[in-house]
Order: C-alpha cells, then sequence, then structure tokens
C-alpha cells in the first residue's frame, strides 16, 4: 500500500514539473521576460529622451530642484511634480530624493512658450 501511495505522489510530481516546463506558468514567464527585455532593449537604442535635457555631476548640497532653478536662470513655469516626474523618466526611473555626489543625471531642460 506504501508503495502505491509514493508511486501517485512520484508520479504527481514529474507531471507537475513536466507542466511548468513544457506549457504553463513557468515557460509563459521565460517568454514574457524575454519580450520585456527586447522591447527594453529596441526602445533604448532606438528613442532619444522624449525631454529635452542636460546632463549634470551632482556636487554637494544640490537637489533635482535647485539644479533646475539653476539650469532656467531661476525662472521655472513648471509644477515641482512635473520636474521630478521627468527626471525620472529621463534616468531610468531613478527616485530624485535619492541622487547622489559624484553621480552625472540628465535633467529636464524647458522651453518657454
Amino acid at each position: 500500500m506504501k508503495r502505491l501511495v509514493y508511486l501517485a505522489i512520484a508520479i504527481i510530481v514529474i507531471l507537475g514539473i513536466q507542466n511548468d516546463l513544457t506549457g504553463s506558468t513557468l515557460s509563459d514567464l521565460v517568454q514574457k521576460d524575454d519580450k520585456t527585455s527586447e522591447a527594453q532593449t529596441n526602445q533604448t537604442e532606438e528613442d532619444p529622451p522624449p525631454i529635452p535635457s542636460q546632463e549634470v555631476i551632482i556636487e554637494s548640497g544640490q537637489t533635482v530642484l535647485s539644479i533646475v532653478e539653476r539650469l532656467h536662470n531661476g525662472q521655472v513655469d513648471e509644477s515641482i511634480q512635473e520636474i521630478l516626474a521627468d527626471f525620472s523618466v529621463l534616468n531610468d526611473g531613478i527616485n530624485p530624493n535619492e541622487i547622489q555626489i559624484g553621480q552625472t543625471y540628465r535633467f529636464p531642460l524647458y522651453t518657454k512658450q
């Protein structure tokens, strides 16, 4: 009787592994990851940054807002939220509050309309 139970458990485990590897959850995840990374690679290689920008090396005491104001001679009409969102887009999703001294980041440049 024990042998029959062990055999049934082994068959269930083997079928479960086969299902994951051939046509179910695991193979779907691998295919999605491949498509996502391929799309990201194509997008980064072909598309220029959607917002005009300038690279700046961060120095002690600087913030995203202080640098954007300096780049625009203190005259920025965009909202703080828009500036921070544009900074994050230009820098692959980096949180504007986590910039580091000595690192180079892209800062949005706005034209007056």
